[in-house]
């Protein structure tokens, strides 16, 4: 086996698969005026639209060339619905043609790279649920005698200033509500910033689970090329990468950047918290809405072997987010005499009907997953042939359509890829052994799909709870709005907690990932397997977990989630997570060819 002849996937993988998924885009088929009416509907459904889907646009991108940079690619059709995006060799763009051996094989930095990536592991950025916001007192001070556990937080900004002084030197520094980092240097022409964002917080180290560790979680360990410690992949890796990149920039001396870079570091991104908003509140008051020419924070990593093809994917778009609060209030008594059901049997009755009515599946334009479809059809060749004729109908086949849902719902982590889930994850009632239950409280969090929203979600759990409301007769509200009326059993109020719509889907018809896709295939390609002749499809991913670009959406319509790394990562939140050190300093060299190509090329799109 070749090193890229890694364990084929039949389905498309999850958000938190080390592999990554599939993509897609547009085929050749008969019906060449119906093909061409629906690409065209589609196009001025996409201009006036304020989500962009990628779809029959497909067909219409990389019209113009610019040195062939932003061509029809190596597939040489532009009527395919995905076509190979032309790989871009970066040395016609950079300065320094022999980056590579000195990020990937010298010694010193390599060294230098892991000793900084070591030191901000073993800094403690731990960041809980029920920590304050740091603009509840105006001072630091203040704030850590009312919440401590900020106080790691601190000392990690103390230490990014001593191991990067030419970036505290040269660059302009801002702090965001006290923690978040704003980096910011300017470019000497008036072109769209690029955003390159990461977050400095971890999520915490269970003290239960630390006998099971192989290394101390927060003593950054190397062991025979690969880095041990919480927060290695997610995400201080990204963190330090960016900071690391700008650095060697600024030593070099030789690179004046034309468009302005933004580097930006959240701080509670895995408590789903607003350090981020507070970000781009500052970034839309400093350069206004759409006013950057990419975002680009983690996502997914690395590239998956679908089928014998390989594939990169980064995520152009998430799932939407909700937490359903269904409350349950009915009168008390003694055990000794208790009704049919108890609150706690009545909220099981609900939790029942939730989960035997799951939402329905749905695949269409909007959603990134038919576009990674539409890429496993025309680029695996070992596709069975009636599963690809079903791939690159499914956009206009009812039929079609409806196989491909059956297809993807064979594996559960590939079903919720184009369904919206429903988790009964938190239930709290009772007090006493004796005493019937007069409050209970259930927590159900779903993960929106593209084509549903908050309101449909909501929706239809409200006609789950009319349902057993009715059945056991019991009034229902949603806050202060009377459904039914409180009956003598009680009632149920449905309230909803971090409300978030689908993200806008990222356009993949224009330069923007062009350029961003192209430079990825010469990293694969070129850098990281160039013995093995393997071509690497560039294709969009769907989230289903939500990153700190949920608060970005106003910046940019080209954001993307992706990790450019080696695959051999792992164990994300959990013991032992783990990377192959090498991924870091590919990273590294990546963002340093990818700065000054952007740079170079300008704002063609």
């Amino acid at each position: 086996m070749t090193k890229l002849q890694m364990k084929d996937e039949k389905l498309l993988p999850s958000y938190h698969s080390v592999n990554g998924a599939e993509r897609p885009r547009k085929g050749k088929w008969g019906g060449v005026l119906l093909f061409i009416c629906i690409c065209l509907i589609e196009y001025f459904s996409l201009r006036t639209k304020t989500k962009p889907t990628p779809s029959c646009m497909n067909d219409m991108r990389n019209r113009f060339d610019e040195k062939n940079v932003f061509g029809v690619g190596d597939s040489g059709n532009p009527d395919n619905l995905c076509p190979l995006l032309d790989k871009i060799d970066p040395s016609k763009y950079l300065y320094n043609k022999d980056f590579a051996s000195y990020i990937l094989k010298d010694e010193e930095f390599r060294s230098d790279a892991l000793k900084k990536l070591i030191g901000a592991v073993n800094i403690p950025t731990q960041v809980y649920d029920d920590m304050k916001n740091p603009n509840v007192r105006d001072t630091r001070e203040e704030l850590y005698k009312e919440e401590p556990r900020w106080k790691p937080f601190e000392a990690f900004h103390n230490y990014l200033a001593e191991s990067f002084p030419l970036v505290y030197e040269k660059l302009e520094v801002e702090e965001v509500n006290k923690f978040g980092l704003v980096y910011t240097w300017k470019g000497t022409e008036d072109l769209k910033p690029v955003l390159l964002t990461a977050h400095m917080d971890v999520v915490p180290v269970d003290k239960e689970t630390l006998k099971e560790w192989k290394y101390p979680p927060f003593n950054a360990t190397y062991d025979e090329g690969i880095l041990f410690g919480r927060g290695v992949v997610d995400c201080k890796n990204l963190l330090i990468g960016h900071l690391q990149t700008l650095e060697l920039l600024l030593k070099e001396g030789q690179f004046t950047p034309r468009r302005t870079i933004v580097v930006a570091f959240g701080y509670d991104e895995e408590s789903a918290g607003t350090g981020a908003e507070a970000i781009s509140k500052h970034l839309v008051a400093k350069y206004g809405e759409d006013s950057f020419y990419a975002v680009i924070d983690e996502g997914n990593d690395a590239f998956a072997t679908i089928e014998g093809t390989n594939f990169i994917l980064p995520a152009t778009g998430e799932k939407g987010h909700l937490n359903s609060i269904i409350d349950l209030h009915s009168k008390g008594g003694h055990s000794s005499v208790p009704p049919p059901h108890t609150s706690i049997g009545i909220i099981a009755k609900l939790i029942e009907e939730i989960e035997e009515t799951p939402f329905q599946s749905i695949v269409t334009n909007a959603n990134p997953v038919l576009n990674q479809l539409q890429c496993l059809a025309e680029h695996s060749k070992g596709l069975d042939h009636e599963l690809r004729k079903n791939i690159l109908r499914a956009h206009f086949d009812q039929d079609a359509n409806k196989k491909i849902l059956e297809y993807l719902s064979q594996d559960e982590e590939t079903k919720f890829l184009v369904t919206t889930s429903q988790a009964a994850d938190i239930i709290e009632g009772g007090v006493k052994s004796n005493a019937l239950p007069q409050f209970v409280s259930l927590l159900v969090n779903h993960r929106i799909a593209i084509e549903e929203s908050v309101d449909s979600t909501k929706q239809k759990i409200l006609e789950n709870i009319i349902s057993i409301a009715k059945k056991y007769n019991y009034g229902v509200f949603t806050g202060e709005e009377e459904i039914l009326p409180a009956t003598d059993n009680g009632y149920f109020n449905y309230t909803l907690q971090e409300e978030l719509m689908p993200a806008p889907v990222s356009p993949i018809n224009d330069a923007v990932w062009n350029i961003y896709g192209g430079s990825l295939r010469y990293l694969y390609e070129d850098m990281m397997y160039p013995n093995d002749n393997s071509t690497f499809v560039v294709a969009p991913y769907i989230s289903t977990g939500n990153t700190d670009t949920r608060f970005y959406w106003d910046l940019s319509r080209n954001i993307y989630r992706y990790l450019p790394m080696l695959p051999n990562a792992g164990n994300i939140h959990s013991v032992d997570e783990y990377f192959t050190f090498d991924s870091h300093l590919y990273l590294i060299a990546f963002y340093y060819y990818y700065i000054q190509v952007i740079d170079s090329l300008g704002d063609v799109l």
